[in-house]
């Protein structure tokens, strides 16, 4: 146990300190901050603290780009059902009927997406106090899995055609090449050679619209990081790049060269199916909670060491839920401070972390003392005032009670406490005592083997 007599005030016992005064035991304790702009902001988001830790939660806006994203590309496959259909209709082309009916499930794929999208960001509930995150999660996984299946049926498509070069007889193969049936998950699309200019021109609007798509939503899912537009927007060109490879074929088949084909479907494949395995493993480790990477934590610890007040950071972790980012992270301050204080330092930290990272959404922060401010110990000052001082101190005695007996005994007349304020340091006590006492009134010394001097 050490003692620190800290802000010793310098006035005779016979006149009443400041401090002792009934009007300054109802002052509050603590800085009165004013609640300037930036304060006030700091209070819009909701705060729970206990016992040390404060949850800041964010009110995270609604991504109108993403949902807008989202919307074109459904709105983009109703057109191309819609005039994929309608050319099938007035050609009697079942080939383009057949494509039709694919982009009809794109349609299916990409209502998915945008329902995955809206449900994970609703408000939190009772029964969803985190979110609802995990959705845009579980939707990045679907179209995942849908993307492995489109990758599996191209290369199997690709092999057959492969085995069929290699069997069959040259005029065969040419004739075979040209009536090849491009395949999708769940649907088979011929290349029409009987209305050349039609077919070829809804292939070419195909992969227009296709290609634009990818990237405006790979550009909106890199900017929000959503993993749910990058999955989404390999879907739109994994529709664009099999178009190209019927076209491929089409243009193989006519040069004389069947396989050109087969190889661009492998390639294409291998594109489709590393895009479809890497959104897919990142959904899984969403769902497991698994920690984000630490050049995501970098820059993020860097800013809550740059907040005022703040002497150190430990143990910052991080999870995703979708799009969003939770935090939570130890921070050191003084250990001298107020709570009031340290609970101020903490919403500093959650508001400038807020400020500038859009993608978290709640943070939660522990308050831990930082150890490097406690006083130092130099064993060599007062080592005769420590020993006579020493007897006096009794282990079972409360520390509370070894002050008031001490200051009694050897300051009854010329020393009274005002305010102790008590501190658990690296297993020891420390107390902070405001006494009242003549101002030429000069004091050292020791009652504890843990402190070597005591500084009025």
């Amino acid at each position: 146990m050490g003692i620190w007599f800290l802000r010793l005030i310098t006035i005779h016992r016979a006149c009443r300190p400041a401090t002792s005064s009934p009007a300054w035991r109802h002052r509050p304790h603590g800085h009165l901050l004013p609640l300037t702009a930036e304060r006030q902001n700091h209070r819009l988001g909701s705060r729970r603290w206990h016992m040390g830790h404060s949850h800041g939660s964010h009110s995270w806006e609604e991504g109108i780009e993403p949902d807008r994203v989202f919307r074109l590309g459904l709105a983009a496959d109703v057109a191309l059902t819609a005039g994929k259909t309608f050319a099938g209709y007035v050609t009697g082309s079942t080939a383009i009927i057949a494509d039709a009916a694919h982009s009809l499930s794109d349609v299916v794929l990409s209502g998915v997406a945008l329902w995955s999208f809206r449900a994970a960001k609703a408000p939190k509930d009772k029964e969803h106090p985190y979110g609802h995150g995990k959705f845009e999660t579980l939707g990045t996984l679907g179209i995942s899995s849908m993307l492995l299946v489109t990758a599996g049926g191209i290369a199997w498509h690709a092999v057959d055609i492969l085995q069929s070069l290699l069997m069959s007889a040259p005029d065969v193969v040419h004739h075979a090449n040209l009536d090849h049936i491009r395949s999708h998950p769940g649907h088979h699309h011929e290349v029409d050679l009987d209305h050349p200019a039609l077919a070829l021109g809804m292939m070419i609007i195909s992969i227009s619209v296709k290609e634009g798509l990818y990237w405006i939503t790979k550009k909106t899912g890199e900017k929000e990081g959503s993993g749910l537009m990058q999955a989404n927007a390999w879907h739109h060109r994994a529709d664009a790049v099999s178009s190209v490879v019927a076209l491929i074929g089409v243009g193989g088949a006519i040069l004389g060269v069947p396989f050109l084909d087969p190889l661009a479907g492998l390639v294409v494949s291998g594109m489709i199916l590393k895009a479809g395995i890497e959104t897919g493993w990142e959904s899984v480790k969403e769902l497991v909670d698994a920690g984000v990477p630490q050049h995501v934590l970098a820059p993020i610890r860097q800013t809550i060491t740059e907040v005022d007040g703040v002497k150190g950071c430990h143990r910052l972790r991080g999870r995703k839920a979708g799009s969003a980012l939770y935090l939570d992270v130890h921070i050191e301050v003084d250990p001298f401070l107020s709570i009031s204080a340290a609970h101020d330092i903490g919403e500093n930290v959650r508001h400038h972390i807020q400020k500038n990272y859009n993608q978290v959404a709640e943070v939660f922060i522990h308050i831990d003392p930082s150890y490097s401010c406690c006083p130092l110990v130099d064993e060599s000052k007062d080592k005769k005032a420590k020993e006579d001082l020493r007897s006096m101190v009794s282990v079972k005695q409360d520390a509370d009670a070894v002050i008031c007996n001490v200051i009694s005994k050897l300051y009854a007349e010329k020393m009274s406490i005002e305010h102790m304020t008590r501190h658990s340091l690296k297993g020891k006590t420390l107390l902070m005592v405001q006494v009242s006492m003549p101002p030429d009134m000069t004091i050292r010394c020791s009652i504890s083997p843990h402190v070597d001097s005591i500084n009025l």
